[in-house]
């Protein structure tokens, strides 16, 4: 009998505008490939090897991660490999000195430029948008207040996960990565208990 285990890609964003680093590529460095937890099934981690920009372009990437093919993740398998992804966890930076959760994603709206020099489109739900078809207001499929409230037992006076920018030595990168492994873990808890 073959035991299931999860996979959970977790994604970390590049250096952009001001931000000389990005301490969320060292903290999705330091998570464990492989979380196991007694009486429950091992969690695989994927560390995504490309750290997300401030780029209009680096939106392509996105659908690719849902594809199944494990190619999106490792360059030397086979071709036609493919790969079973349960949840994606995407880092990012704050600037309000805490971590944070953010609760859901707007499609439309962005009236800012990237890191490329070229705007995001405002409209992007429309006809013939790259979001054509998204609800405005975009949600995650889990319960993100029970994931601050477990991470509030586990890790008090914790919110969540946009790393503060100015938090970048090795003791707040092995935070952050204690952090998103429990992320990590209830994410997969709910995904258990569906």
């Amino acid at each position: 009998m073959t035991i299931k285990e999860y996979t959970v890609v977790v994604t970390a964003a590049a250096p952009f505008k001001d931000n000389e680093r990005n301490a969320t590529q060292d903290v999705k460095l330091k998570i464990p490939d492989r979380l196991e937890r007694e009486g429950r099934p091992t969690i695989n981690v994927i560390k995504f090897p490309f750290d997300f920009r401030n780029f209009i372009t680096d939106m392509d990437i996105i659908p690719k991660l849902w594809n199944h093919e494990k190619k999106v993740y490792d360059e030397d398998c086979e071709q036609d490999e493919k790969i079973y992804i349960d949840a994606i966890l995407h880092m990012g930076i704050t600037s309000n000195g805490q971590w944070q959760v953010e609760k859901r994603a707007r499609r439309d709206g962005y009236d800012w430029v990237g890191d490329d020099d070229k705007p995001l489109p405002k409209h992007n739900g429309g006809k013939g948008g790259r979001w054509e078809g998204l609800p405005e207001i975009l949600t995650p499929a889990f319960n993100v207040d029970k994931i601050v409230e477990q991470l509030e037992k586990n890790l008090p006076r914790t919110l969540f996960f946009h790393h503060p920018a100015e938090r970048g030595t090795e003791k707040d990168v092995e935070d952050s990565a204690k952090i998103a492994v429990s992320v990590i873990t209830s994410m997969i808890d709910q995904i258990e208990d569906l």
